[in-house]
């Protein structure tokens, strides 16, 4: 047909779109996923992907995300501006909403009982960070190093 070019295929902008889609529908499943078990290392790796999502979420919505410990649990939030100045937002999202940490479990972040690691636009990290989760005789760390990659030790 005239007009119609011999070349056929996707662009790397649909392609780089469809892996996002991909991405985000793991994250789903993954945080949707109930723990495989109650020990800490359990919920180290339920945290380290829902950590992972919320880097994820600070680079497509291309605005800070941060994620606070303390010794009753974890939550997510957003930094957006106000007529104030910026303010931290709570994520209402199911996924990444507030969570307390179950029953007989201690937790700290790089050392203290309470701390905050913010991802920026581009899903760096503002510092390194370990969270400790132990509980029944077991502990884990969720490892968050200063290029935003979140592991499980």
């Amino acid at each position: 047909m005239p007009g119609w070019s011999d070349e056929r295929g996707f662009t790397l902008i649909e392609l780089m779109i469809v892996l996002a889609l991909i991405g985000l529908a793991a994250s789903v499943v993954v945080l949707t996923m109930a723990p495989p078990g109650s020990n800490a290392r359990a919920d180290a790796v339920q945290l380290a992907a829902r950590v992972a999502a919320l880097r994820d979420r600070a680079i497509i919505e291309g605005r800070t995300h941060g994620l606070w410990v303390s010794p009753s649990g974890y939550g997510f939030e957003r930094r957006i501006r106000t007529d104030q100045g910026p303010e931290w937002q709570p994520i209402a999202d199911g996924r990444l909403s507030r969570d307390d940490w179950r029953e007989g479990t201690a937790a700290s972040i790089s050392g203290a009982a309470t701390g905050r690691v913010s991802f920026d636009r581009v899903g760096l990290p503002d510092r390194s960070a370990t969270i400790t989760i132990a509980r029944s005789g077991t502990e884990a760390s969720v490892i968050i190093d200063g290029a935003g990659d979140v592991s499980v030790r």
